[in-house]
């Protein structure tokens, strides 16, 4: 559950060294501690970080520190868009990609008929059914009676901005480029994140990564120059990532579950090669579910 706003507004600050340059950023407490039992200890508990207000995390990246913090104070975070020179989006994945959820701040244009239009309609039909003129004083009667009673519950305002300002950044995006593209820093956005997530226990945003995380390479067109960037990213989540004793991490199963989706391009090319042979669990989960398949 969100900390109410004023309480995170009212909390104290909290200083955070970020990465091996220690750059400094300043939140507030309840924002951030009220992600996990975790960063509550950390924050205010008995820890010396409680005491000094001050905490270093020389393991997470400024970008990822400042996802982690939008989500903290939104809900939500902001992601590159996915820059990728001459994609041709499959059919079936270019319907996924289009289909983006409704903006909760997007309403209708305001209905032709205002207040005053009703309020005229509604005179003219009382003067029609009592076939008489109306007195001064009835007609002062109608105008308070008509004024007070009449609620338009139809009508609508026009927001000049949408309820979220980082709304139009937060969902996934693919668009076409130069062949310098950024696939591995957009597909890492989320894998940090989530690496930070786990480390600390927030499960909501460790499922918003998967969430974005999926659909982002649902969205992409897979081809032999891509793979390198999805070892990398399988590298990065594997290394962050705990070997459960019974299961599998949820950013782990995700990976499997592509690579394994997409092996036959995947085994065309050296970068997976170089991966299988160094063995580890890896190799293990994903034959887990390569081994289905073949059967």
């Amino acid at each position: 559950m969100s900390a109410p706003f004023e309480a995170i507004l009212l909390s104290r600050p909290f200083k955070f060294l970020i990465g091996v340059d220690e750059i400094e950023i300043v939140v507030h407490e309840e924002a951030i501690a009220s992600q996990s039992p975790a960063l509550e200890a950390l924050m205010r508990g008995k820890m010396s970080e409680s005491a000094s207000r001050v905490a270093t995390w020389v393991d997470v990246g400024r970008e990822t520190f400042v996802r982690f913090a939008q989500f903290a104070y939104t809900g939500d975070y902001s992601v590159p868009k996915m820059i990728v020179s001459c994609q041709v989006p499959q059919p079936e994945q270019c319907e996924k990609a289009t289909e983006v959820e409704k903006d909760l701040w997007a309403i209708e244009a305001p209905p032709t008929d205002d207040w005053a239009s009703v309020f005229a309609a509604r005179v003219k039909d009382k003067k029609k059914k009592k076939g008489a003129q109306l007195t001064n004083r009835e007609r002062s009667r109608s105008l308070q009676t008509a004024d007070y009673t009449i609620f338009d519950k139809s009508q609508v305002y026009a927001l000049l901005q949408p309820r979220s300002k980082f709304a139009d950044s937060c969902d996934p995006e693919i668009i076409d480029g130069p062949e310098e593209n950024n696939i591995t820093e957009a597909l890492l956005s989320h894998t940090l994140l989530y690496i930070l997530a786990e480390k600390w226990g927030i499960d909501s945003l460790k499922m918003l990564t998967l969430f974005k995380l999926h659909r982002t390479l649902s969205m992409l067109v897979l081809d032999s120059p891509k793979v390198p960037h999805v070892m990398e990213l399988v590298r990065h989540g594997y290394a962050g990532t705990p070997d459960l004793e019974t299961g599998i991490d949820g950013l782990r199963d995700l990976l499997c579950q592509y690579v394994a989706a997409n092996v036959k391009i995947m085994s065309e090319h050296e970068a997976f090669l170089a991966l299988i042979q160094d063995g580890g669990t890896f190799v293990r989960d994903l034959w887990k579910r390569v081994l289905p398949r073949i059967g």
